[in-house]
């Protein structure tokens, strides 16, 4: 037990202890270890991204803002020990840009009508980064021109006297090209495909919905009740994000909504259909409150008064506000989703309204200041709300909802996009997934083909070159430039709600071209991140990062209430949505997941069976008649032995241009297909650091289990790969042991609490 002369000099030494201005941090901190008086001080920073634990700072980069970091301070002076909190403020680095080039803006105008010039221009910088860069126009953006031709516009890089230049060309009339927007494959509904007990999917889908029972629904509406004026019943406040003294508390609630609808048609359990009735009608009650206030607009809904929206019209920076139009999605999203899966007319008839409040609120803000808003860093984050206002369009047909939803474009993202040029690096990774996924909803909506032309070169730029081995992207929460994989494998990598954005834009694009490349992804980041996220315990934790770094250990939220426990609440729920797909004539077996579909519009049944020691084993059985093509994905990890049997008998395995294996037959109940995947150990490399792999199982990314804290070094070569590992049983079928070093790799799926390495060495 302390004493008081313990107490006494740890007191001193917190009082005397001074680390100079923390309001505005440019300059690394000098952290001492020991106090004046001999206390001995352990550091620890809430946000290495931007000050670590030894005091060295890392600003933001020009553009994002300045970042708070709390920085805990434990004194220990015998058995007394205390801690204080300082506050941090680190100053966003200069504009000291120096560009290479400039890429054209070049733009189209109709004679006589309002134009607005971009709000950025595309940069290449000369250290080879191509980012977008605010720009600032002669005589503002806005632009009217009355004769036709060509025009010359000049401007210059924000905060720069870097010249630009915009190319206008006016014609008498503008068309924007629209396209066909109907879909060449559909997904079934989520009641018609059940996971089969025994696999792992179905397993965190068990847990998912005995956490999902036992949630307090009265503290889930805690914050909206308390906002709106209203008996909090007695429930317990929310806690982490959603707690009363954070910006962004009421998100949770709107994840917690998604959750309840896509778990009742996922599994059909009343018990859940009555809480998301239960939480539908007390929104609606809350909404009702809002209205009879004088102070507020009619429409509003949120766990907050409208203050946030109010300074972020000012520009009112993070974390000052906190992405009021990214919390008031997650509310928008639940209560569609409770319309689409429930048939909820009364979630609808909120969602109508909030669109109104939307509308009505934005629609009177100059074309600047949206623009300006959408640009900024976390405080202007929206999530997916123009998806969800689209989608809101396609239901009431109100033109005010379509008009909300695009007046959401954010040229930031947009700009580049259009013209197919990658410039996302340095960008919020998950603020702007979101934002393309609201693109495709509003060609879906409109047909306009510059929508889903953005949505598409977006996910190839993201996939094909953003990407670590497990699916995921992003490291600190931040898109890098093109091809730095290997170069950014830390403890923040890989946050969950992007990859959980990034499938839901694979599946809507699968949609319109339905292509093995788009569920090549999809199973990459479905099995090897959202599976690999969740606790092992049914509590509702998912991580936040899918740590990269060697050693790395998960860490699942619980309580926190991050943006990624709510994208976790829906996770484990969502597993069957994209195993199979369909169109008139034809279905498509798209994701390898023991399940069982029912196609009632055909009368089929299809059971489909995945060897848990052997991913590649796959069986079919049909049941019911009808004559279809069954098209069956051919997988990118599937080697040239693969082959496939019907009924017995040895079938054609060669894959079409758009990499499925197609069957065509009038199908019989009790017919069988056997698929023999070819399926080996390999090695996946990142493209900027060749020597540093993955060791991959099929489908699997496989985890190399020690406490290691370096890079494993390992003389791994593809020629010897299956005589270097011997295959055990491991958590949920299989594992492999590298027999030099005693090694033992697992699904990183399979990892809970150990320490592992996804990325080795290969010397």
């Amino acid at each position: 037990m302390s004493t008081v002369k313990e107490e006494s000099i740890v007191m001193k030494d917190i009082e005397t202890l001074y680390l100079g201005n923390l309001a505005t941090v440019e300059f690394d901190l000098r952290l001492p270890r020991e106090g004046k008086y001999g206390s001995k001080i352990t550091w620890t920073s809430e946000d290495s991204r931007f000050l670590h634990d030894d005091g060295t700072v890392t600003r933001p980069k020009y553009g994002i803002g300045k970042r708070t970091v709390p920085l805990r301070a434990s004194f220990q002076y015998g058995g007394c020990v205390k801690e204080k909190v300082y506050e941090v403020t680190i100053l966003e680095e200069e504009n000291n840009i120096q560009v290479s080039r400039i890429y054209p803006t070049r733009l189209k105008a109709e004679l006589g009508r309002m134009f607005y010039l971009p709000a950025v221009a595309v940069v290449e910088t000369v250290e080879g980064e191509v980012i977008s860069h605010a720009v600032d126009w002669e005589q503002g953006e806005e632009r009217f021109l009355e004769e036709p031709g060509f025009f010359m516009i000049k401007g210059v890089l924000k905060d720069t006297t870097i010249p630009v230049m915009a190319e206008v060309l006016v014609a008498a009339k503008l068309d924007r090209e629209t396209i066909d927007t109907a879909s060449a494959a559909s997904s079934f509904p989520a009641g018609a495909v059940i996971l089969k007990d025994g696999s792992a999917f179905k397993t965190a889908q068990d847990r998912s919905l005995a956490f999902l029972k036992k949630v307090n629904d009265d503290q889930m509406l805690y914050n909206f009740r308390a906002a709106a004026g209203m008996d909090t019943r007695g429930a317990p406040e929310m806690t982490g994000w959603d707690s009363p003294d954070c910006l962004l508390r009421g998100h949770t609630t709107g994840h917690y909504l998604s959750a309840l609808a896509l778990c009742y048609a996922a599994t059909g359990d009343e018990d859940i259909k009555r809480k998301a009735e239960y939480v539908v009608a007390s929104l609606e009650e809350c909404q009702l409150a809002f209205a009879s206030k004088p102070e507020y607009h009619a429409g509003f809904l949120s766990g907050y008064s409208e203050e946030q929206f109010d300074l972020l019209e000012k520009f009112t920076r993070y974390p000052e506000i906190w992405a009021p139009y990214y919390t008031l999605h997650k509310i928008f999203a639940g209560l569609l989703d409770c319309y689409r899966h429930l048939g909820n007319s009364a979630a609808l008839a909120i969602a109508d309204k909030l669109g109104d409040w939307v509308y009505h609120r934005l629609s009177r803000l100059p074309n600047r200041v949206l623009k300006i808003m959408w640009g900024m860093y976390i405080a202007g984050e929206f999530g997916g709300i123009n998806e969800s206002l689209a989608e809101l369009y396609t239901i009431t047909h109100k033109p005010e909802h379509l008009a909300a939803a695009k007046l959401f474009d954010n040229d930031r993202l947009f700009v580049p996009m259009r013209a197919e040029i990658d410039a996302i690096g340095g960008l919020h990774a998950n603020q702007h997934i979101p934002q393309v996924i609201g693109a495709l909803k509003i060609f879906q909506a409109t047909g306009e083909k510059e929508y889903y032309d953005m949505a598409r070169f977006f996910w190839q730029a993201v996939t094909g070159a953003h990407t670590y081995s497990i699916g995921g992207t992003g490291e600190g929460e931040m898109f890098r430039q093109p091809g730095r994989i290997g170069e950014y494998l830390s403890d923040k990598t890989a946050e969950t709600c992007a990859s959980y954005n990034m499938l839901k834009l694979t599946k809507d694009l699968f949609a319109y071209n339905p292509a093995a490349e788009y569920m090549d992804y999809y199973e990459r980041a479905m099995f090897n991140h959202i599976l690999a996220s969740c606790d092992h315990q049914p509590t509702g934790g998912s991580t936040y990062f899918m740590p990269l770094v060697p050693g790395g250990a998960k860490s699942f939220d619980v309580t926190g209430n991050t943006c990624c426990h709510g994208t976790g609440l829906e996770n484990h729920m969502k597993y069957s949505e994209a195993v199979y797909c369909y169109d008139e004539s034809t279905l498509y077996v798209n994701l390898f997941v023991s399940s069982a579909l029912h196609w009632k519009e055909r009368k089929v049944r299809l059971t489909m069976d995945v060897d848990g020691h052997n991913p590649g084993n796959v069986t079919l059985r049909v049941e019911g008649t009808g004559d279809f093509v069954l098209k069956v994905r051919r997988p990118y990890w599937s080697g040239a032995g693969s082959r496939m049997e019907i009924n017995g008998r040895q079938a054609d395995m060669a894959a079409d241009s758009a990499g499925y294996v197609s069957v065509s037959r009038n199908w019989q109940s009790g017919d069988e297909i056997k698929l023999f995947f070819d399926c080996r150990l390999r090695l996946e490399a990142t493209p900027d650091r060749k020597e540093r792999v993955s060791l991959a199982y099929g489908p699997y990314i496989l985890a190399a289990l020690s406490e290691a804290k370096s890079y494993l070094r390992l003389p791994l070569r593809e020629e010897s790969l299956q005589e270097s590992f011997v295959k055990e049983t491991g958590p949920h079928g299989f594992a492999f042991r590298y027999v030099e070093d005693d090694l033992l790799f697992i699904p990183l799926a399979d990892v809970f609490h150990e320490r592992y390495h996804v990325y080795v060495e290969r010397v």
